[in-house]
């Protein structure tokens, strides 16, 4: 039978409509976040894009991973909205490329090439990782921008911390994860603990770092790697000290935050003391960490201000 041009068209307009009707149903709209709509499609992606940082989160259930790409999603899109009222995303900042390689090590993939194999088995792209780098990147630089000078730095102490080590031949450093937590008002930091490490037990420390913490390490499973004892409190090193390897603290209070510390690894190494470098790495970690505090309190306000509708 030979179809004239009329009964053609007519055709293609069927298959298209038909397959216009199958992708409503699978492309449904989930949430809104201000002016932002947020797709099926949308939350598959993020959650293979966490299953690419973290692939322990196959091992947690189907739900507790929707969450957890919901919650993704509403905190980068809050930052997004933030950032973008300052300045423009274009994917061409130097940083992002030194972060992708760092993010390639810990996965332990040997180059580039490699990774995106990976990642297209997840169906997400390189382009994909560097705009979620530059808006973390983007986020640190406005929140430095706007709390700097806020940030309490006490050089006398570590200079008198700097004298004491700088006796000493051998030093330890650990290799952690961590698990941030700020207490719900309707429950005990007992119960709210409690439900972190029942859920330890059951999920494993990355996958319930990824499902608690508000720190951006979780979706890294909250991995933070080495780390010298001397640039940790006292209040750490004291509840590190009796740990061995893969053991974890009691919650530790920091500012208005709870941490749970996990020991990967340590080891002892042999002091080669530069008292200028030294202090310079003291100086940035005490920067970073109270940058962090401020990270989350800058963060809780953008949300409350924010409108956030689930359908």
């Amino acid at each position: 039978m030979i179809l004239n041009k009329k009964t053609i068209i007519l055709v293609f307009i069927f298959f298209l409509l038909n397959n216009f009707s199958h992708a409503k149903i699978n492309l449904q709209i989930i949430m809104k976040v201000n002016d932002q709509i947020v797709t099926s499609y949308d939350l598959e992606k993020e959650s293979n894009y966490l299953l690419a940082l973290n692939p322990k989160l196959k091992e947690i259930s189907e739900n507790d991973l929707k969450q957890l790409a919901k919650r993704s999603i509403i905190k980068e899109m809050i930052r997004k909205s933030e950032i973008i009222k300052y300045r423009e995303l274009n994917l061409n900042n130097p940083q992002i490329n030194n972060v992708l390689k760092k993010i390639i090590r810990n996965l332990n993939f040997s180059d580039l090439s490699q990774f995106k194999n990976y990642l297209n088995n997840h169906n997400i792209s390189v382009d994909d990782i560097k705009e979620k780098i530059e808006i973390e990147n983007e986020w640190k630089n406005l929140i430095y921008a706007r709390y700097s000078k806020s940030i309490k730095i006490d050089k006398n102490e570590f200079i008198n911390k700097i004298e004491k080590l700088s006796k000493e031949k051998f030093s330890i450093e650990y290799n952690l994860s961590e698990i941030v937590f700020n207490k719900k008002q309707n429950i005990s930091l007992t119960e709210h603990s409690d439900k972190i490490f029942e859920s330890i037990e059951i999920n494993g420390f990355e996958n319930t770092a990824n499902l608690f913490s508000i720190a951006d390490s979780s979706k890294a499973g909250g991995k933070i790697g080495w780390v010298k004892k001397n640039n940790l409190s006292f209040e750490i090193n004291n509840e590190l000290e009796n740990l061995k390897i893969n053991s974890y603290t009691s919650p530790i209070k920091i500012g208005n935050n709870y941490l749970i510390l996990k020991i990967n690894d340590m080891k002892e190494v042999a002091i080669e003391f530069d008292k200028q470098k030294e202090l310079d790495r003291m100086i940035m970690s005490e920067t970073s960490k109270q940058l962090d505090k401020f990270s989350n309190i800058f963060y809780n306000k953008v949300k409350l201000n924010s409108t956030i509708s689930e359908f």
